[in-house]
């Protein structure tokens, strides 16, 4: 789980030139839930009830986290959460917050990929995308958003963001 990189997207991802605390990464991750279950044999360790990930400045909350190692190797473990929504906060080295929810949020660590489903935002500064699903390549910085059957993908981009790109 060292290369959980959750939010390195959000730095990214919003027109604003800043990026995530460097070391997040590099911390420990702590989960506390009301309860934990542990499937040895095929290595998943499911959290529910009041569920509070943090790693550095990242924090996710959610009603239900699955933690998955495939063959049990370290470094491949794909992270769901799930909420109502589930929800994620990190402080930018420049001390400003990026926040994100949706109902679902699926982080494949080996491949740096992240998908948020049903009503996915991200929040930086004022400005936010909004859509059904939004994925995220965190190590190509490709994202896409789509919108549902009814809804189309919203992007709202606070005049005080386009005018620090123009400088």
């Amino acid at each position: 789980m060292k290369h959980f990189k959750l939010t390195t997207l959000l730095c990214l991802l919003l027109s604003s030139p800043t990026w995530a605390l460097s070391n997040d990464t590099e911390q420990p991750i702590y989960i506390n839930s009301d309860n934990q279950e542990l499937d040895i044999q095929n290595n998943i360790v499911t959290f529910t009830g009041n569920v509070i990930l943090r790693q550095g400045s990242i924090d996710i909350r959610a009603d239900k986290v699955v933690v998955t190692r495939p063959s049990g190797q370290e470094g491949k473990e794909t992270i769901d959460a799930y909420g109502a929504p589930a929800t994620f906060h990190q402080l930018m080295d420049n001390g400003k917050p990026i926040d994100g929810a949706a109902k679902k949020m699926r982080y494949e660590t080996s491949t740096e990929f992240l998908k948020m489903t049903d009503d996915a935002i991200l929040i930086q500064e004022g400005s936010e995308i909004q859509g059904k699903v939004i994925s995220y390549k965190i190590d190509e910085q490709k994202l896409v958003a789509e919108s549902g059957k009814k809804k189309r993908v919203t992007t709202i981009l606070q005049p005080n963001q386009l005018n620090q790109n123009k400088k």
